[in-house]
């Protein structure tokens, strides 16, 4: 069983909030995190210039470094002198942060876990540090919920990880050859089964609807 959670946080209760204060117009966009020494961090439509001033401007930030520059965004790892609380505490407690954006002065994250009591644990800690944290989605996806899309195990864990590594994302963050390479199955493979399940979810959704081939019989 698989607990999607959605929570917004405001950016003056995180190591950014100088980097807020100093530049309010920037959006800032975590990378899919799984350890929290280094946070992988995405910049849009911001020239370096502005970026790495709002950078300087953030006591908590103890170094970071540009690691490239894609179309409008630029990639920056960041360590911070003190802990990002929720990516330390989602981590140690076997989740995942799936994405992280940080717009309007408001961090909107979307985590992953597996026991759905660690979700409660995580809102808990941040809660008793005065954290405010405002939940806005939580769903749990079960076996069942698998069974009843028609998607077989393969299709879904390919799915998943198509997901969670930004495959979908406008620019995509990896590609099909990376994420076969992850899964350790071949690039035609991973192709045929994203296919499949994009295929079965569409009629799953959409049961009344026919091909073109099946309206032309």
């Amino acid at each position: 069983m698989v607990t999607i959670v959605e929570l917004r946080i405001p950016a003056t209760e995180t190591p950014f909030a100088e980097t807020v204060a100093c530049e309010p117009s920037l959006e800032l966009k975590l990378e899919r995190v799984v350890m929290t020494a280094e946070i992988p961090v995405r910049i849009r439509e911001s020239s370096r210039e502005d970026v790495e001033r709002a950078l300087d401007s953030t006591g908590s930030i103890e170094r970071y470094g540009l690691v490239s520059k894609q179309d409008e965004e630029l990639v920056y790892s960041i360590q911070c002198e003190e802990d990002f609380q929720i990516l330390s505490w989602v981590v140690e407690t076997g989740g995942t942060v799936l994405t992280g954006t940080l717009s309007d002065g408001t961090w909107s994250v979307r985590l992953r876990y597996t026991d759905h009591e660690n979700v409660e644990e995580t809102v808990n800690q941040l809660q008793r540090r005065g954290t405010t944290v405002d939940i806005t989605a939580i769903r749990t996806i079960s076996r069942d919920d698998l069974n009843r899309t028609g998607l077989t195990d393969g299709q879904y864990e390919a799915l998943e990880a198509a997901v969670e590594y930004g495959y979908f994302e406008i620019p995509r963050r990896t590609t099909l050859m990376e994420l076969s390479t992850h899964l350790d199955i071949s690039h035609q493979s991973l192709s045929e089964r994203l296919r499949r399940a994009q295929k079965e979810l569409i009629e799953h959704e959409f049961p009344h609807a026919c091909t073109a081939s099946e309206r032309a019989t």
